[in-house]
């Protein structure tokens, strides 16, 4: 072993990259972590070593070098084995402790630790040198036994109560050749040639891949009840990001949504051709363009309820686990596949929508995560499964598009704010 090399484990070096978003460079870099949670389980790399890491299991001896370490918690699946805990003695400034998912025993190795406010440890049988426990001052908590029978219909049951929000999905019209005015996704936009044609930032007309003709359905007072909506993006082609700009995407300058609040019904296609509008169906444009194929849809009212994946699930699951089971499981209670089949399959939905609840998107920034919360409607969600070539919207099967906007400025009919997204989903997550 080189004289810097450090042996740990994978679960742990992954925790590290999570916490500080990279892989330590040096062995001082461990010093500046303050706090520290492994979640899931993971296997061991292809990889014998990186940066200064050598690979080996059930090894944590790292943890006694993190000298400002404060807050270590340990979730995983199931009990993460460690093959020493002498790194507890070098962990003094510790002040809340997670060990009840791992093999601790000795509870004389708490009695170094002398900031400890909190502990949670395995189960109390399990234990040794439990008089230890009555010297330190500290909160304990002791592991429960294994929970059996969890009551995951009637959880389920719950969340969808408390969460259920009346949406509109977007269904396809196949077969059926939308005309100018209809609601549709692609194709060539109603459009008022007395209006100025909305440009992107370097001066090119965008292009429109969502119109919707409320005149032509039938929605609640949320949404408009007359004229027609339009989604529009530019075309930069260079950077394929189809019209999104990650420092300010709730900026309408390289994606625009525009309102006509009264439609001229007598305008022509003809007269909106000779406009030389790029058309995102083009098969010219398709390298610019996320949406590829011309269809219509219908309006059909939907009841929607929160994704499994979505953070905000955590207080209607609590809520429901206390209401039935008698306390907050979360951190005790782990599902097998069967029961996440289960929660993705009641709660989760495809296809495109109005109001309903956004998919989680794969990879999104935080910065992204952050602007959203402060947007809390969906106006419009593309996604479509494909089943066949006919029903492709997207350039990917497996892309949404999103467009959040605030609630209060929906009601004013005031789309000048509008946050716009677009990303992949982890379609292995949800059932087909």
């Amino acid at each position: 072993m080189q004289k810097n090399e450090r042996t740990i484990d994978p679960h742990l070096l992954r925790a590290i990259v999570r916490t500080t978003g990279r892989v330590p460079l040096i062995p001082y870099d461990l010093k500046k972590i303050k706090e520290l949670a492994i979640y899931e389980r993971c296997r061991m790399p292809s990889y014998e070593t990186i940066s200064f890491f050598r690979f080996k299991e059930h090894d944590f001896s790292v943890l006694g070098e993190m000298e400002n370490l404060h807050t270590l918690r340990m979730y995983t699946y199931n009990p993460l084995i460690i093959a020493d805990f002498s790194f507890l003695k070098k962990c003094r400034k510790m002040k809340k402790l997670d060990l009840a998912q791992t093999n601790f025993t000795d509870c004389a190795l708490l009695s170094y630790l002398p900031e400890l406010v909190y502990v949670h440890l395995p189960e109390e049988k399990n234990l040794i040198n439990k008089h230890v426990l009555d010297t330190i001052h500290a909160k304990i908590e002791f592991d429960e036994e294994e929970i059996h029978d969890y009551p995951i219909v009637e959880i389920v049951e719950q969340i969808k109560e408390k969460t259920k929000r009346p949406a509109y999905a977007l269904a396809l019209r196949k077969g059926i050749v939308p005309d100018l005015f209809d609601s549709k996704f692609g194709g060539l936009p109603y459009w008022n040639p007395k209006m100025a044609y909305p440009l992107d930032r370097t001066g090119q007309k965008m292009t429109m891949i969502a119109q919707i003709n409320f005149d032509r359905a039938t929605v609640d007072e949320r949404l408009p009840q007359q004229g027609i909506l339009q989604f529009f993006i530019a075309l930069d082609d260079e950077e394929d990001l189809y019209g999104y700009d990650g420092e300010v995407p709730d900026r309408q300058e390289m994606f625009r949504v525009v309102y006509h609040e009264a439609v001229d019904y007598g305008i022509t296609k003809e007269q909106v051709l000779k406009l030389e509008i790029p058309i995102c169906t083009d098969p010219e444009l398709r390298q610019c363009s996320p949406v590829w194929n011309e269809i219509g849809f219908d309006f059909v009212p939907q009841e929607v309820y929160l994704y499994p994946d979505d953070k905000h699930i955590v207080d209607p699951l609590r809520e429901a686990e206390i209401a039935l089971i008698g306390k907050d499981v979360r951190e005790r209670y782990f599902f097998n596949r069967e029961e996440v089949d289960y929660f993705y399959r009641k709660l989760s939905y495809f296809g495109s929508h109005m109001l309903g609840y956004p998919l989680r998107l794969l990879f999104t920034p935080q910065k992204i995560v952050n602007k959203i919360e402060k947007y809390d409607t969906v106006l419009l969600q593309i996604h479509q499964e494909i089943k066949e070539q006919a029903d492709r919207v997207l350039w990917s099967h497996s892309g949404a598009i999103q467009f959040f906007m605030n609630s209060e400025a929906l009601a004013r009919r005031d789309f000048s704010k509008v946050l716009y997204y677009w990303g992949c989903v982890n379609k292995e997550k949800y059932p087909k």
